[in-house]
């Protein structure tokens, strides 16, 4: 509970000893996960491994060890195909966030990281586009002027 009486997610986590950050910015997070994806989804998936083996130990019989959480965490970056369900609110949490992000991160990974180059043919492609776009439509004018 806030000092006002009323729910927060952050007091809510804090009672199960997850701090998060004053101030977190989710797009300037997700864009830092394009630089190395394939690094970004093992820490994604390992950190929600021990999130969720922490949330659901003692509470779910499935969940004997980490093992068991990272099957549950990596099959729920793709088609959350498992025999293990969250039982606890932070493992649901967590699950839901994994099913939220986890798709577009393991796809990610396999296309490698973002690439510099890549950025620049795009913008080249672009600016050939405009010219050509500004030349047809110079010779679209010209064509419906009067001849002298």
């Amino acid at each position: 509970m806030s000092t006002n009486g009323e729910w927060t997610l952050r007091s809510d986590l804090e009672l199960f000893g997850i701090k998060l950050p004053e101030r977190f910015d989710l797009e300037e997070w997700a864009a830092s996960l394009r630089d190395k994806p394939a690094q970004a989804t093992a820490l994604f998936a390992s950190a929600a491994a021990v999130i969720f083996y922490y949330a659901e130990r003692g509470h779910n019989p499935k969940v004997a060890d980490y093992y068991d959480a990272l099957v549950y965490c990596t099959t729920n970056l793709s088609v959350g195909y498992s025999d293990i369900f969250a039982r606890t609110p932070v493992g649901k949490l967590v699950g839901s966030i994994l099913m939220t992000f986890g798709p577009a991160l393991s796809g990610a990974a396999l296309d490698g990281p973002r690439q510099q180059e890549q950025d620049e043919t795009q913008k080249q492609i672009l600016s050939t586009l405009q010219q050509i776009l500004t030349h047809l439509e110079s010779q679209t004018i010209d064509s419906r002027s009067p001849a002298p």
